[in-house]
């Protein structure tokens, strides 16, 4: 069975990698390049769980590792594949419950705003752990359970729907929010070391975090020795 948020994805394949080029998509793929990357380390093998048209899978080729994304939507594989020429990149169907039945080991992985849609989220993040090697890192994006964005988006949702305006409809198949506390932990129940929680916001100025709940989590956690 198609799950609503591999189909909604799937009717965002085509244009997904280009709305990477302005506004907060832009300015997350910034944030990622400039304060995530930097602490992973990159080499080897690594996967992509949840790879969408693979934008952050094409970073983490340039820093110098092979990559394995996997997406449930067809769409977006194909996307992947026609933006991805490099042979560090190889991009396959694949759900995200299926991860811990790969073959071998991987030096890392990322699963960026994947695992808010899963019906188990823990069992996912035990898969994908599984799958690394010691000292291997992973890095999760997941939406903050206090972020002020997500309540403004949760209020104005009803009016958004009246004038036909369907940006904030992943907010049906988005089910699950953390603290950063309660992340942290889904991390430790998968055998994680947590290396760093950063906050991060599409929206508000940076300086402006501080004072605001920031709208995603980027976790970066590690595999030990």
């Amino acid at each position: 069975m198609v799950s609503d948020a591999v189909a909604y994805h799937e009717q965002l394949a085509a244009g997904w990698s280009e709305r990477y080029a302005s506004g907060g998509m832009r300015r997350r793929a910034e944030f990622f390049r400039a304060q995530v990357l930097p602490r992973l380390d990159i080499t080897g093998d690594w996967l992509d769980v949840g790879c969408g048209s693979g934008v952050f899978s094409r970073m983490i080729a340039e820093a110098g590792g092979r990559v394995l994304g996997l997406d449930g939507s067809p769409a977006m594989v194909e996307a992947a594949r026609m933006a991805s020429l490099d042979d560090a990149l190889r991009f396959e169907v694949g759900r995200v419950e299926d991860v811990g039945a790969l073959a071998g080991t991987y030096d890392g992985a990322i699963c960026l705003s994947v695992i808010e849609y899963l019906p188990d989220p823990r069992r996912a993040l035990a898969g994908i752990a599984g799958r690394l090697k010691p000292g291997g890192r992973l890095v999760i994006s997941a939406p903050n359970r206090a972020s002020t964005l997500r309540a403004a988006q949760r209020l104005i949702r009803p009016f958004a729907a009246v004038v036909g305006v369907k940006s904030l409809n992943y907010l049906d198949s988005s089910r699950h929010l953390w603290t950063r506390d309660e992340l942290g932990e889904l991390a430790g129940a998968a055998g994680l070391q947590v290396e760093a929680i950063l906050g991060f916001d599409p929206v508000a100025p940076r300086p402006l975090w501080p004072a605001i709940s920031p709208s995603l989590w980027f976790l970066v956690a590690r595999k030990p020795l």
